[in-house]
Order: C-alpha cells, then sequence, then structure tokens
C-alpha cells in the first residue's frame, strides 16, 4: 500500500529537523526561494519570504545662496552716485575685517594699525553718506553688495597691504573716470565738488599705503597724473571681490 504525502511534507519535516550551521545557511539562503514557489502552489502550506528593505537616506544640500544682480544705470546723476556708493560698500566691508581680524594687532605695527584704523573710518564715513544722500535727492539705492575676500589672507601682513592698494588705486582711478559722467549743471557741479572732496581723501590713502608697503620711497606718488578709468574697467577690475552680478548701462561716451 503506497504512502501518500502531503504537499511539502518532506520539506517541512527537514526544516523542522536539527541540521548542521552549514545546511542551516543553505536552506535559508538558496532554499528559501524554493519554499516560496511551493507555498504558492499550495493552499496547505503557507510559507512567506519577509525581505528588510533598508530604507534610503537621501542628503539633501541647501541651495547655494543667490545674490541679487545689481544695474548701475548712467543715464542720470544716480547711476554715478550708486556706482561710488558700490565701490565704498567694498572698501568699508575690506578694511572692517582688516581691523576685525585676530591677527590683527600681531601682523601690524601699532602705526600701521593705526592707518589701517583710520581708513576703515573714512571708508565707512564715505559709505554712509551715499547710503543718505541717494534717498535724500530722490534716487533709489542699489542692493547690498556681499564681498568676496576669500583670496585675501587676513592674518597676513603684506596679503591684506597690496589688496589696500589695489582697492585705493581702484577707487582713485574710477571717481577720475566717473567726474565726467555727471551732468553739466548746477546739481551736477554740486556732485561734482562733493566727489572731489572724497576722492583727494581717497588718493591719501593709496599714499599711505603704497608708503607702508615701500617706506620712504617714491612709491607713496609714482606719477604726476592719476589714472581714469571707464566703468567698465573698475567693474572688471572689481568684479573677483564682489558676490553680485554688476553691471553698468548706458555710459556715456567721454570724447
Amino acid at each position: 500500500m503506497s504512502t501518500q504525502h502531503e504537499p511539502g511534507a518532506d520539506l517541512l519535516t527537514r526544516l523542522n529537523q536539527p541540521a548542521p550551521r552549514r545546511d542551516f545557511l543553505k536552506w535559508t539562503s538558496a532554499g528559501a526561494l524554493a519554499a516560496v514557489g511551493l507555498g504558492a502552489c499550495t493552499d496547505e502550506t503557507d510559507v512567506r519570504s519577509i525581505t528588510e528593505v533598508e530604507t534610503d537616506t537621501v542628503v539633501v544640500n541647501p541651495p547655494p545662496p543667490t545674490f541679487p544682480a545689481v544695474t548701475l544705470n548712467f543715464s542720470n546723476n544716480f547711476g554715478v552716485l550708486n556706482y561710488a556708493y558700490a565701490l565704498e560698500q567694498l572698501e568699508a566691508a575690506f578694511y572692517t575685517q582688516v581691523v576685525a581680524n585676530a591677527a590683527f594687532t600681531t601682523a601690524f605695527a601699532a602705526n600701521e594699525q593705526r592707518i589701517l584704523t583710520d581708513l576703515r573710518d573714512h571708508e565707512i564715513a564715505h559709505r554712509e553718506f551715499f547710503k543718505r544722500a541717494i534717498p535724500a535727492l530722490g534716487g533709489t539705492l542699489i542692493p547690498d553688495l556681499t564681498p568676496n575676500f576669500g583670496a585675501i589672507n587676513f592674518g597676513n601682513r603684506d596679503s591684506v597691504l597690496v589688496t589696500a592698494r589695489a582697492f585705493e588705486d581702484l577707487g582713485v582711478a574710477a571717481y577720475n573716470g566717473a567726474g565726467p559722467l555727471l551732468t553739466n549743471d548746477a546739481t551736477g557741479a554740486t556732485l561734482l565738488t562733493l566727489a572731489g572732496k572724497i576722492v583727494s581723501v581717497e588718493a591719501r590713502h593709496a599714499a599711505a599705503i603704497r608708503d607702508l608697503l615701500a617706506p620712504r620711497t617714491s612709491a607713496f606718488a609714482p606719477q604726476a597724473f592719476d589714472e581714469a578709468f571707464t566703468p567698465q574697467q573698475v567693474l572688471a577690475t572689481a568684479a573677483p571681490f564682489i558676490r553680485n552680478a554688476v553691471t553698468a548701462t548706458n555710459v556715456p561716451t567721454i570724447s
């Protein structure tokens, strides 16, 4: 008389019997697929495969910061004033960071500290003058600029002074080139007088920094006439130090 086996009886019997660890691992890995297939073929055996799925960890980086684009419209005097305001923002931010750096009192001698602190105060005064004057005259201020000083070692004397020389020379050339862009009327004449009072101080700054780099030489005033740069030249030179994109439009051609 033949013995009738229930579906899956052999498999269940073998699973219930003690087995060496090697056989156990064999059954629980490769043999698991057979168990699932057999369970799907009968209602009497319910063999399920449970798979644990690790939850994916999604790292979301914050979006890079955005900086408002700045347009300097030279079709009127406010374009020139905002141009000067942009440069004074840059210089004020630079000297503020110089003086605030932890190495300021060790990288610079006492007389150099006094000079750099004075320059900081002057540039802040210039920046605040334009910040108040432009709205008072009926103009709209450009957005605050975000400086990019990553290439400057503020703990190193030469790095700071060479950068300061570049900024001061650029400021003088910018004011000299912007003067003729003011309107030829009473308002333009008044603004030109004010700009002259500022550019003369900027020239003193340039001479002071140059003398710190090369004391008691002709470096403080290397030529009889300072440069006059167009806004396009100035902005191209200053661009690496500003995170905002700054564009000059409607710049008059000066013959």
